[in-house]
């Protein structure tokens, strides 16, 4: 399994505030941190988030409702989750939209939507590349 480094996530969060707009900053080191360490979390010897989706949904719901980042934490989200399937394979399917995609995360936003719901959505959702 590939995680995402803290560079990684800066890069992608600069690259997201140079693209779309945004305050550039870190609003909170420990909530960077916590989004950063969430994919690797064990309890008694066995992993909290066994697979991609669950990884993925840990870090992405996260990232978006921490916010971590002054600004473009969601934009950061999506970059970074499209990145994580991306260095292990996988990809969302090629017939998502891009309104059921930025539905997802309004719901996230919104709390229509919770951690479980984005990982039921992302195992449907993703394609072996």
């Amino acid at each position: 399994m590939n995680y995402l480094t803290r560079d990684d996530l800066l890069d992608l969060h600069a690259y997201a505030l140079e693209r779309y707009g945004g305050l550039m900053g870190i609003k909170s080191q420990d909530q960077l941190q916590q989004v950063l360490s969430a994919p690797h979390q064990q309890m008694f010897g066995a992993e909290l988030y066994p697979d991609l989706a669950s990884k993925a949904a840990v870090m992405v719901y996260m990232l978006v409702k921490s916010h971590p980042f002054v600004g473009a934490n969601d934009a950061t989200a999506l970059m970074a989750l499209l990145r994580l399937l991306t260095i292990n394979g996988y990809a969302l399917c090629a017939n998502l939209g891009a309104s059921e995609i930025a539905g997802v995360f309004r719901a996230l936003n919104h709390s229509d939507m919770d951690k479980e719901g984005l990982e039921k959505w992302l195992r449907e959702s993703l394609v072996r590349q």
